[in-house]
């Protein structure tokens, strides 16, 4: 845990030797406190420790111990709150929360809570009815790429839920009444996939490869098209995990093109945050997307320009360079 620095915001924790124990001391209750595992309000001493370290894709490993059957090791990571229009997400307006993952979450052994307007909702969780050992360490994993986060214990995949991190600092949450504990914590980041969906004709040919990709590849982002898809599998497969795995969707809806509209539609669905372009020849939006934030540019050498700079001024507000 090297070039890692962790401080207690609430509770007691020990930090020795790369391992953050909690050590339960009783403290007036917390309002924004996780309830206990019963729903009851009731809480054991938990303590909230925030390291240095930012995070928004990749992975995270780490080990926890647990003291009791229903003490908790959870990590906290910020997430957009929810469902956001396109343009909240492109201009940063959408509002934040917090993602609880780990053992013990509501009530599941394995899970994910979201805390948002002053309560935390359930976003995930498996292994009702099984009890987790005690006093062993335990593996454990979180991947998120684009809205996709999974949950892995020991190696085996034990639960996964739709939700966008935002980046910011990771915080471990550590609750019950004998000490818990949590070590060697490994971050691997990844860059994020930019997905664009678009017609696959000459003229947006010219568009992605002169305009979309190389200004979302100088802000970091991976950017794949449909017609990179090199597999043996069903088309839509690999298009909607495209976009679940995404960080960002990049849509051109000038033609009326029903694979252009579906995908869009998918992605509005999951709240993926998605910058829409159209040319301006095209007369009008259709109804359902019309209310959503879109770049209109001209096809000529100056217009390029401009949506291209419309382009870094959407990127900065969504993933600053």
């Amino acid at each position: 845990m090297s070039n890692q620095v962790w401080i207690p915001i609430f509770g007691n924790a020990r930090i020795a030797d790369g391992v953050i124990t909690h050590i339960p001391i009783h403290i007036p209750s917390n309002p924004s406190a996780m309830p206990s595992a019963d729903g009851s309000s009731a809480q054991p001493p938990h303590t909230v420790v925030r390291s240095n370290m930012e995070f928004d894709q990749g992975s995270i490993s780490w080990e926890a111990k647990l003291g009791e059957e229903n003490s908790r090791v959870q990590l906290l990571l910020p997430v957009e709150a929810g469902a956001a229009s396109a343009a909240e997400t492109a201009t940063g307006d959408a509002s934040n929360a917090d993602l609880s993952a780990g053992l013990n979450v509501l009530g599941a052994p394995y899970g994910f809570a979201v805390y948002k307007n002053g309560a935390w909702e359930p976003a995930g969780g498996t292994g009702q009815g099984s009890i987790l050992p005690t006093d062993q360490w335990l593996e454990m994993k979180l991947t998120a790429r684009g809205s996709n986060v999974e949950l892995y214990c020991q190696g085996v995949k034990v639960v996964e839920t739709t939700r966008t991190l935002k980046r910011g600092q990771i915080a471990v949450l550590l609750q019950g009444g004998v000490e818990s504990s949590i070590r060697n914590m490994v971050i691997s980041e990844e860059a994020p996939t930019c997905f664009v969906v678009m017609q696959f004709t000459d003229e947006f040919d010219v568009l992605y490869r002169d305009v979309i990709r190389p200004v979302c590849e100088s802000y970091g982002y991976k950017v794949i098209r449909g017609d990179d898809f090199h597999t043996s599998g069903q088309i839509m497969e690999d298009v909607t995990r495209s976009i679940r795995t995404a960080a960002l969707i990049i849509a051109d809806v000038t033609p009326d093109n029903a694979n252009v509209f579906y995908e869009v539609g998918f992605a509005h669905a999951i709240s993926k945050p998605t910058i829409l372009l159209s040319d301006r020849k095209r007369e009008h939006l259709p109804f359902d997307i019309s209310g959503f934030r879109t770049l209109f540019y001209d096809n000529t050498i100056g217009g390029k320009g401009a949506v291209e700079l419309r382009l870094k001024q959407h990127l900065d507000a969504l993933r600053p360079k």
